[in-house]
């Protein structure tokens, strides 16, 4: 999930937001205002409860920040890198890279946002009876109190990727010893959950709540898809156990970007299999990379005047790797979410080759295969 917005750094973590969080402001706003707050708090003018609406959007948006920035600081001290926080249209993300030592501490990664959510939901409650339940300082304190209350409570929900799928994960791993067991069986139980909560969804649009059962059935369709990618990446994290980035590797010699595409086709890519090509400038360094899907989209007539290079696509966020590297770190390394090419190979400061989606699957298909075989030996 991209940041459309910088906020800044808190605690040196960068914060972002998403375009889509000011849909959710908006409704959670509106709500406020419109219904909530002038059933509470009578005799308010318009502009009081719309002030109310904005400043409880606010406050939840902090609440939600302060959960992410306890998984954030939480990794961080036990040696995950922390690349940034971005809130969304569901909630916040926290961009964690890196791989647990122990499932004790990944237990404490993933429990200290549900514990802060508790903690200023009890807060929250507490400062509604302090201020009165029907002053309107009371009146959001109590809204806030109670809404962190339900999404600790739904974030303890036991399946990925909940904060209570990160807790079975570590709890499985525990007393399994095996981390990728641990991995199918969260993954699982958040499909499950997911698929439970777009059944919940459409029955509410059956009995006549049509926005709540779209939007119940919607978090449902998250949790299926996000579960599913966390047992993908969980299945290429074990097929890639134990294996070099060398070994997995496609083998590339840079070419010259300088070159207009018909001869650049002409002289590299009709004599290759290759479907991916690494260029260069005149001083020898990577400049990009381009497909053959991309060229073949070339005009007849530029084809013959323009340079490859104007087809290149960046390498500015693909991470530069050693052959001698474990594999798997591929995939926790940051990376463009549709790009081709998951990493560039460098060895003595030479390009060497190029990583990429393709070769990931290959690499993981052989081991599947490998390790079919192995059985039906035995």
């Amino acid at each position: 999930m991209r940041s459309t917005f910088t906020l800044g750094r808190i605690g040196g973590v960068k914060v972002g937001i998403n375009w889509s969080v000011l849909v959710i402001a908006a409704l959670i706003t509106l709500s406020l205002a419109g219904g909530i707050l002038p059933a509470t708090v009578e005799g308010r003018s318009d502009a009081e409860y719309l002030l109310g609406g904005v400043l409880g959007a606010v406050g939840l948006l902090a609440s939600i920040l302060a959960h992410e920035l306890g998984h954030a600081l939480m990794g961080r001290r036990h040696g995950l890198e922390v690349d940034s926080i971005t809130l969304w249209l569901f909630g916040g993300l926290a961009q964690l890279e890196g791989e647990l030592p122990s499932a004790r501490i990944e237990a404490r990664v993933a429990g200290i946002g549900p514990a802060i959510s508790l903690f200023v939901g009890v807060v929250g409650i507490g400062a509604a009876f302090l201020f009165g339940t029907t002053t309107m300082v009371g009146a959001l304190f109590g809204w806030l109190g109670l809404v962190n209350l339900v999404l600790a409570v739904f974030n303890l929900l036991p399946g990925a990727p909940l904060d209570g799928g990160r807790l079975l994960h570590a709890f499985i791993w525990g007393r399994t010893g095996d981390r990728h067991r641990a991995t199918r069986s969260a993954s699982k139980a958040g499909r499950f959950i997911g698929f439970g909560l777009i059944g919940l969804g459409l029955l509410e649009f059956l009995l006549g709540s049509v926005v709540g059962g779209l939007w119940t059935s919607t978090i449902g369709w998250v949790l299926v898809t996000a579960a599913g990618a966390e047992a993908r990446h969980g299945e290429a994290q074990s097929g890639l156990q134990g294996l070099r980035v060398g070994q997995i590797m496609e083998p590339t010699t840079p070419v010259p970007d300088w070159l207009v595409v018909e001869e650049f086709v002409l002289r590299y890519v009709l004599p290759s299999r290759q479907s991916i090509f690494l260029l260069v400038g005149f001083d020898g360094r990577p400049s990009g990379y381009v497909t053959i899907k991309d060229l073949s989209k070339v005009g007849e007539d530029d084809r013959l005047v323009q340079p490859v290079r104007r087809y290149a696509l960046s390498l500015a966020d693909v991470p530069v790797v050693s052959p001698h590297e474990p594999a798997k770190g591929i995939l926790s390394a940051r990376q463009a979410a549709l790009s081709p090419v998951l990493a560039l190979v460098v060895d003595e400061r030479e390009p060497v080759g190029i990583v990429t989606r393709a070769g990931i699957s290959s690499a993981i298909e052989r081991a599947h295969l490998l390790g079919t075989a192995g059985r039906h030996r035995l």
